[in-house]
């Protein structure tokens, strides 16, 4: 995280002295974003050796797959416009966007197609070393892919012959078969730009088209739900069958085995038997919304199948009827999530619901272990009832709690459906619906839930007002909380199981005893309070009203502490800090904003392009995830406080209205993507990090603390305090970690060992022996060196002598600048080899600069230390040289003895040391 930095706004045209301020968030970066998988726009198939990857557009991205195990492998940039259409050719994606075709490699963008004005570009398809694609006005645009050029365009301008699908026939050379919507083909031949042959229309538009694995033979697929197998070369229908809406996607098995798969726009999949020309069978509710493209793997039973439901799934034909069965799937929401919130103590999970009526857990570190809430076997009971399998679905949660202290015991999880008298439990740890439907005693609608912090307990809030405490083990009622005179919106509970909070549309707050069930305290609101959050560590709630303000409550004196107005909108949300000094809220008004709890202040806001509708703070405080009113995603933003030194200052909330000129909102934030803006090579440029956070701080005039405060203050370093520690104490250290006993080489062997004579050899051990003693072992270079030899002017000692020359300036920073830059085991050495044999000038400007550091009063323990360890190794030299030394050890007593009052330990041992070292002769 160190390396993230904060996405500014580029404005290029306006001058720099006229350029509007970046307002954007000083706390949060945008991060990246998570749960997304797929979209409506077709997947494209691509194939490395044995192995196959997927390619699929997300919005404005697209992201590649391996097929084994449906991992993500890369994203792509993040465009200006949606991705309409995407193909995957070797290690190239040609991903069409904003009417250009941009070449990608690995997710990194390195070319584009040569640029036509013909508005959107779609249906990417590969023709040998061209690429054809329909453009928006009606044209068929074709391009060399090795010099990325523009080859031919063929032009339709008639509109009885609307262009909606191209295929090329196998084996027809430089020809391909043009589809319209009229249900009208043509065949051209594209290097002479003719029309060679057209057929009659077939009564519908055609939607889609496939080369079968027969030649001559393409599949046709007809707005009116027919599926023909027309041979081109003859003209005439080899087969005709029909499904049920309009097919969107065909594809054949190539494993010697004569099925095809087609695909309607209502999410189901209808598998055909081509040798008995019957269909076999149809997964019903295979996807939730449109599948615009299927295939099968080449000489696999496999079926690969992506749906504008934000998911792609596999289906592996092993069975003996034909029938395939879920092999693998990865999926997201495909509506967007109405609550989120971290599940856990380490955040590594969050868990979300949505409109698309399913409660999923997403891992923030690994997107492979994302999944949905099982509801039970939907798709066989769907079968049974044909009816969609969203049908059978649980309605949408209202509001969910989670607590996972008993998760592998019984449920953890809580929800409350939207219309329902009843709430249901949910295990994490079978990721499946649990085991109880807990009705309300008066059969009113639940709307809040919450589970204890130990987790045994659960609480409902009904419309009627009351609140049921039930054990989340037995699913039996234990309590009945009555006073609230309408609905009730939120509950919590403190971390002691002591007492239950409640907040209600009467515009109370009502503290309850957790184990009477008695009503304790009633604090008015002053407005209708519509969500409640908890810190437990600090016993602080925080109410978001109607009015668009925010009300912090103390539990312990049941007094309103704090007020935050500033919203132009109703909040949507709300919720703690992991250390609970902020709250962080999102509101109508598509702003998030902070506020600092302890200074009553807003500290930092932003706006974003969706309505922020869910927010939630990570438990260790890396990120806060949001969720938007128009987005299946959540996404991420990385606390900068984390990883950098921020200065929070007052935001006057009257104060940011006017942040729009006539270049836009300078203050609009734009929202993670899945590449994460973190990772973009425009801000990894150099000197884009901590230069950039420097300036930022100096523009909006913050305080930014300097080295000293003042000359008459002691300022320690910044270094850790283990380094002048272990200096100290290093000869104890080294003394600590010596070994028992010297390492002792083990004897070698001769090469050839000495034999005595006689009959029977034996080996003369004595000889051997006696050559050991009496010899060496020839190696007349392992002689000892002379110590004479061994240099012993260190870095210190010479830049010492420098400075001695200059002591006119008494500039002696240098010396604890290098000192500062070493461990302490170097630093030690170099104070340790500085020379007595140059008349003592290297030890006069230690002494010197010693004094120096001193009187700065800066680093002031890394300075007690180095004299420590100075003291230790020269009081001989020192006591010898009195005399000659008494001007720079006059000056040193004086400095330690002018700090006597100021620091103890060390600078009194140092001012002794001096003394006694002056009065030794």
């Amino acid at each position: 995280m160190a390396g993230l930095h904060e996405k500014k706004a580029r404005i290029d045209d306006t001058p720099a002295e006229t350029q509007p301020k970046q307002v954007g968030s000083r706390l949060y970066d945008p991060y990246r974003a998570i749960g997304y998988i797929a979209s409506n726009t077709a997947h494209s198939i691509q194939y490395r050796g044995q192995t196959a990857f997927i390619t699929t557009g997300i919005g404005r991205s697209f992201h590649v797959y391996d097929v084994e195990k449906i991992n993500l492998l890369f994203v792509g940039p993040h465009f200006t416009s949606d991705v309409v259409s995407v193909l995957s050719i070797g290690d190239e994606t040609f991903v069409s966007t904003g009417g250009r075709v941009v070449v990608c490699r690995r997710g990194k963008q390195t070319g584009e197609l040569e640029t036509v004005d013909r508005g959107e570009i779609s249906n990417l398809m590969q023709f040998g070393d061209y690429i054809i694609a329909i453009s928006e006005d009606n044209a068929v645009v074709v391009w060399n892919r090795t010099t990325r050029e523009l080859f031919t365009e063929l032009e339709f301008v008639s509109e009885s012959f609307q262009v909606t699908s191209v295929v090329h026939p196998s084996t027809y050379v430089n020809k391909v078969v043009i589809g319209s919507a009229q249900g009208a083909m043509q065949v051209w031949n594209i290097q002479t730009r003719r029309c060679l042959y057209e057929f009659k229309s077939f009564g519908s538009g055609i939607s889609c088209m496939v080369q079968s694995p027969v030649i001559d033979v393409l599949a046709i697929g007809l707005l009116d739900g027919r599926i023909l197998l027309h041979n081109v070369k003859q003209d005439r229908s080899v087969m005709q069958l029909s499904q049920e809406g309009r097919v969107t996607a065909v594809s054949f098995r190539t494993d010697d085995v004569p099925m095809m798969a087609t695909a309607n726009s209502e999410g189901d999949v209808a598998l055909w038997d081509l040798n008995k020309k019957r269909l076999l069978h149809v997964l019903q509710g295979a996807h939730d919304s449109n599948i615009p493209s299927l295939d099968f793997l080449t000489s696999q039973p496999l079926l690969i199948t992506s749906s504008a439901d934000n998911s792609i799934k596999e289906w592996l034909f092993d069975g003996q009827d034909g029938v395939p069965r879920l092999l693998r799937q990865r999926s997201g929401h495909f509506s967007a999530p109405q609550m989120i919130r971290y599940h856990g103590e380490k955040g590594f999970d969050i868990m979300s619901s949505g409109r698309d009526r399913t409660l999923r857990l997403f891992s923030v570190i690994r997107d492979s272990q994302s999944t949905e809430m099982s509801q039970g076997s939907l798709a066989r009971e769907a079968r049974m009832r044909n009816v969609k399998v969203n049908q059978l679905r649980l309605p949408q949660i209202v509001q969910f709690a989670s607590s996972p202290a008993m998760s592998r015991n019984w449920d953890d999880v809580l929800t409350c459906h939207q219309g329902f008298s009843s709430a249901y439990t949910w295990s994490t740890d079978r990721k499946a619906l649990g085991k109880y439907n807990l009705r309300s005693p008066d059969d009113t609608n639940i709307k809040a839930v919450a589970i204890s912090a130990c987790g045994n307990y659960g609480f409902l809030g009904m419309v009627s007002g009351a609140i049921e405490m039930v054990n989340m083990q037995s699913g039996y009622s234990r309590r009945l909380f009555t006073g609230h005179t309408k609905t009730v919106t939120g509950i919590q509970t403190d971390s002691c199981n002591h007492q239950v909070y409640s907040i209600s549309l009467d515009g109370t707050l009502r503290i309850w005893d957790f184990s009477t069930g008695a009503q304790l305290y009633c604090v008015d609101m002053q407005s209708t309070p519509s969500s409640l959050a908890i810190h437990r560590e600090s016993s602080l709630l925080a109410c978001a009203c109607d009015d668009a303000v925010v009300r912090v409550v103390d539990v312990e004196s049941q007094r309103i502490v704090r007020k935050f107005a500033g919203h132009r909108n109703r909040i949507t949300d709300l919720t703690f800090s992991n250390d609970g000094r902020w709250i962080v809220t999102g509101s109508l008004d598509s702003t998030i904003r902070t506020w600092d709890l302890p200074t009553g202040h807003m500290v930092d806001w932003f706006r974003v392009e969706s309505v922020p509708v869910s927010l939630t703070f990570s438990p260790t405080g890396d990120f806060l995830a949001t969720a938007h009113m128009d987005s299946v995603g959540i996404y991420l933003w990385a606390n900068r406080t984390q990883f950098t030194e921020i200065t929070l200052r007052q935001i006057d909330p009257s104060s940011i209205n006017d942040r729009t000129t006539d270049k836009g909102d300078v203050s609009l934030v734009a929202l993670p993507t899945s590449a994460g803006l973190a990772n973009s090579e425009e801000d990894v440029e150099e000197g884009a990090g901590t230069e950039g956070i420097e300036a930022d701080n100096k523009d909006a005039g913050v305080y930014v603390a300097a080295e000293q405060l003042t000359d008459n203050m002691v300022t320690l370093s910044s270094l850790p305090k283990s380094k002048w520690q272990t200096l100290l104490n290093l000869s104890t250290i080294k003394k600590r970690n010596a070994p028992e006993r010297a390492p002792k080489a083990p004897e070698q062997a001769p090469f050839f060992l000495p034999t005595t004579e006689g009959l029977t050899p034996h080996f003369d051990i004595e000889a051997l022996s006696a050559d050991r003693k009496g010899g060496s072992d020839g190696n007349e270079d392992s002689k000892p060196i002379e110590r004479t030899k061994i240099s012993t002017v260190s870095a210190l000692s010479g830049l010492a002598r420098a400075l001695y020359r200059s002591q006119e300036t008494m500039h002696y920073a240098p010396v604890f600048e290098y000192l500062k830059e070493l461990n302490p085991s170097a630093a030690d050495i170099e104070i340790r080899t500085l020379p007595v044999t140059d008349d003592l000038k290297a030890v006069k400007a230690f002494i010197r600069a010693t004094t120096a550091q001193l009187g700065s009063k800066r680093d002031f323990e890394l300075a007690q230390a180095y004299l420590q360890v100075f003291l230790n190794v020269f009081a001989d030299i020192i006591k010898e040289n009195a005399a000659e030394l008494e001007d720079p050890l006059n000056a040193l007593s004086k400095e330690c003895r002018k700090q006597w009052n100021t620091v103890d330990g060390l600078i009194r041992y140092s001012a002794c040391m001096v003394d006694f070292m002056r009065s030794s002769k």
